[in-house]
């Protein structure tokens, strides 16, 4: 019964959208037709449209010459902030925009406006992206994130959509039990969908309290927001029995690339809605295929506030797959450079290390790295009666971070959430002189 339930959900959602003029379901057989044929689906077409858009209707680009997108300068957050208006085009009443506000995690909130083009544009990326992962529409989704009850729709719209909501904010061991029970005894088919920390904490809560798999039927496991660690992975594949994916994405443009199920680690990226470039660290130069750099973005579809060579603030390297001609991959996300550390001999060290090592100590809740100053380190850790590994946790760290490093361990209750329902794992004090 409830997979008839299910189907006719899925029927009801592209009917509606047949009767509207398939405002999403032509976006989605683009993006199906550009991964999925044999040579990727060329987008030249609508890239050129974009920065055509922009010259004309905004103040900021207007009358640019170019010769190709390199000519167009980088642009950020802060750049956006100080000439905001004039990132506008003056083809749209903004009462006809839809606003939307990242929540400032690393400084102060910041507000884009997408029209509904791109609005369609997004929703065809998530159907097609949590596609590959598994998940249909009218499967069970629990929606692991931040939840503010002034922004959230009538409890019947999620019931129509078959998604539960579930605040990251309590998410504690006594909610965490009642989703397992409610999925073992349901019958639907089970998508989940969420922080890769709230992940992490069913799966710490699994490992204390659970010895076998649990009996739900999941089909999609999808991660997103923070890195996710071999943890976290090794442990839903144990209790669900369904592989993890990790999204790449952002609120200001969408999905910007996913893992695949195959088991890699690498990021598929979206090519059918985004331009993307690897930039050098320091300088707005191409960086090689395979060195870190700063991932930038051109969002294809966002014509209300064109982002041309946007820099997302975040880490990555690219490369491209010989077998697979026109695909491009993400060989590493490494989040935001704010986030990553110095070693003690300055050099700057991924973040990853916090996720090379956390996976095996599963008496600990919560923890949190800090860099204080060039060579001194604080290790927040919230755990489980006394822990007793202390020493060995530390020189795990010396190990990457220099045998000379200084750490300070403090044991706390809770370590806070940010505004954006997540929990900072590495945060760098620190800001050297050369």
């Amino acid at each position: 019964m409830k997979r008839i339930i299910e189907i006719a959900r899925k029927l009801l959602f592209w009917s509606f959208d047949w009767i509207k003029g398939k405002p999403v379901g032509k976006h989605y057989q683009q993006i199906k037709a550009h991964f999925e044929s044999s040579h990727t689906f060329e987008l030249g077409g609508a890239f050129e449209k974009l920065l055509k858009h922009a010259i004309s209707t905004t103040g900021f680009y207007k009358s640019m010459s170019y010769t190709s997108v390199l000519d167009f300068p980088v642009i950020n957050k802060t750049i956006i902030r100080n000439s905001f208006n004039d990132f506008l085009s003056s083809e749209f009443n903004l009462s006809d925009l839809l606003t939307v506000v990242t929540s400032g995690s690393t400084g102060t909130p910041f507000k884009t406006y997408q029209d509904k083009n791109k609005k369609n544009r997004n929703l065809a990326d998530a159907i097609y992206f949590s596609g590959i992962a598994g998940y249909e529409i009218g499967h069970r989704l629990l929606y692991l994130k931040i939840w503010v009850k002034q922004k959230m729709k009538k409890p019947l719209s999620y019931r129509l959509q078959n998604m539960k909501p579930v605040d990251v904010i309590k998410l504690d061991e006594k909610q965490i039990a009642s989703l397992i029970k409610e999925m073992e005894t349901d019958h639907s088919t089970y998508g989940i969908l969420g922080y890769s920390s709230a992940l992490e904490l069913v799966c710490r809560y699994l490992d204390r309290h659970r010895p076998e798999k649990v009996k739900a039927k999941v089909r999609s496991i999808i991660a997103m927001s923070e890195s996710l660690n071999e943890y976290t992975k090794t442990t839903l594949k144990k209790y669900f029995n369904r592989s993890v994916v990790s999204r790449y994405s952002n609120l200001e443009n969408g999905i910007i690339a996913q893992q695949e199920v195959n088991g890699s680690p690498r990021f598929l990226v979206n090519t059918a809605s985004y331009h993307i470039e690897i930039l050098k660290m320091e300088k707005d130069e191409p960086a090689e295929e395979g060195e870190l750099g700063r991932i930038v973005v051109t969002d294809l579809f966002n014509y209300a506030m064109p982002m041309i060579r946007y820099d997302t603030g975040d880490i990555g390297s690219i490369e491209r797959d010989l077998t697979k001609p026109g695909r491009l991959y993400l060989s590493t996300v490494e989040g935001r450079k704010l986030d990553m550390l110095y070693d003690t001999k300055g050099n700057l060290v991924s973040s990853y290390i916090m996720y090379k090592n956390m996976w095996q100590y599963t008496e600990i809740k919560q923890y949190q790295l800090i860099q204080e100053r060039e060579k001194e380190y604080r290790l927040k850790l919230n755990a489980e009666n006394s822990f007793t590994r202390e020493s060995q946790l530390v020189n795990e760290f010396k190990f990457y971070l220099g045998e000379d490093a200084s750490f300070k361990v403090d044991y706390v209750d809770e370590i806070p959430l940010l505004n954006s329902g997540k929990r900072r794992k590495v945060v760098n004090n620190y800001k050297p002189t050369f």
